[in-house]
């Protein structure tokens, strides 16, 4: 087999063809759906707070649901899961399409279907996270996460951008019933699917078992003990930045919306290379020391633009910070998916998301107290720097950097 062949042939199996289609569409317009979503809660109420209530109502949902549904998912259907779960996404964001186009929602109904939908994701995130080895052969895998990765790192991208455009010209029932179709698709494509060979014998699931089987079994191997450092890593280090960085652009850029937008931008952009570069290298040892050397790099890079005061350097450094977690982060799903045992692998996911998920709040509050004392680039600088040096101190460890 050829490299090219090697990078593309995923696409090559049927039922990864459906499930990177249905979920293309569902993230460009999910994402379109996030970037207005507290912006309509400020505009029904004109108070800042509505923002901050719906968002916050929305992240306790979905960190509710992770754990259950990675347990859910590993005993049961995947597949199945999936298709619950865009169902349910479905009649939220059109009963609110519905409600807004009418003239109904307030700031109660908004909060309570935003809640819904991200209850779902919940569900949704770790069933597919283990779908998707059962997509292609396990040599494929590697081909499979690099086009999820550039998929992702493109929504990330278009997703605001198209919110930004649908709303400005149409309203925000228009932005919901563009969302809702695209789940409406995303449905389609899950049912299309094949149902993998059950990993479990059937029997009653005992969520509480199966997610405390789950925190031992990630305790128990060397690479996934990574996984809470990470969250304090994202903690101390996005948080704070993601805070701040609105007032950065305005310290250092004298710039705007616009001067934000061009930095998340190439951040997005640089994503997109850094999973395309993997398709192209698609390392096969020292995964483990790869993965943690680049999101070490990405940190360091970060800090180093929080202190640039030239925004085409600042720019630059962006991107390449980009590219450096998009290579990673394909790396690191590739790795997880074949180390982890197959039935436990949505349990890992959700165990994964939920540390990063839960902690992040208490990042965001952190980044605020401290932003109202010192700098924005000095907080900024010194998360990211805690978060390298964290990072770094896991290519100590010899146990996760024997990992291939």
């Amino acid at each position: 087999m050829t490299a090219v062949t090697a990078r593309t042939s995923a696409l090559r199996s049927r039922d990864f063809r459906l499930l990177l289609a249905g979920q293309s569409l569902s993230m460009v317009t999910y994402g379109a759906y996030l970037a207005v979503l507290s912006w309509y809660a400020y505009r029904l109420t004109g108070s800042p707070s509505a923002s901050g209530l719906v968002l916050g109502a929305a992240a306790v949902s979905e960190v509710t649901t992770l754990l259950l549904g990675g347990a859910l998912a590993d005993r049961w259907d995947r597949r199945s899961m999936m298709i619950l779960a865009d169902t349910g996404r479905l009649v939220s964001v059109l009963a609110l399409a519905v409600l807004t186009a009418a003239g109904h929602t307030d700031l109660a109904v908004l909060t309570v279907c935003a809640s819904l939908v991200s209850l779902f994701d919940g569900l949704f995130y770790p069933a597919f996270g283990g779908m998707v080895p059962a997509t292609v052969p396990a040599e494929l895998i590697g081909s499979a996460n690099a086009a999820l990765g550039f998929v992702r790192s493109v929504s990330a991208v278009a997703g605001p951008a198209l919110g930004g455009a649908v709303y400005a010209s149409a309203g925000m029932a228009a932005v919901l019933g563009l969302t809702a179709a695209a789940f409406l698709v995303a449905l389609g494509t899950a049912m299309a699917l094949r149902s993998p060979p059950r990993t479990l014998p059937p029997a009653p699931s005992r969520p509480l078992r199966d997610i405390a089987e789950g925190a031992r079994y990630v305790v128990s191997v060397p690479l996934l003990v990574s996984i809470p450092v990470a969250a304090v890593a994202l903690l101390l280090s996005e948080g704070p930045t993601q805070t701040l960085l609105p007032r950065l652009v305005e310290e250092h850029f004298a710039g705007g919306a616009g001067t934000l937008s061009l930095l998340t931008t190439a951040y997005g952009a640089g994503a997109a290379a850094g999973a395309l570069l993997y398709a192209r290298l698609m390392p096969v040892r020292r995964r483990a020391v790869i993965v943690y050397v680049s999101w070490t790099t990405a940190h360091v890079l970060c800090a180093v633009m929080a202190l640039t005061t030239w925004l085409p350097g600042a720019v630059a450094l962006a991107a390449v910070r980009g590219l450096c977690g998009g290579f990673g982060f394909a790396v690191w799903e590739t790795l997880l998916m074949h180390v982890v045992a197959p039935d436990k692998l949505s349990r890992v996911y959700s165990v994964n998301l939920f540390g990063t998920k839960a902690l992040m709040p208490i990042g965001f509050a952190i980044g605020g107290w401290l932003g109202a004392h010192a700098p924005a680039a000095t907080v900024i600088a010194c998360g990211q720097l805690a978060g390298a040096a964290l990072m770094g101190s896991l290519l100590l460890v010899r146990r996760i950097r024997t990992v291939h």
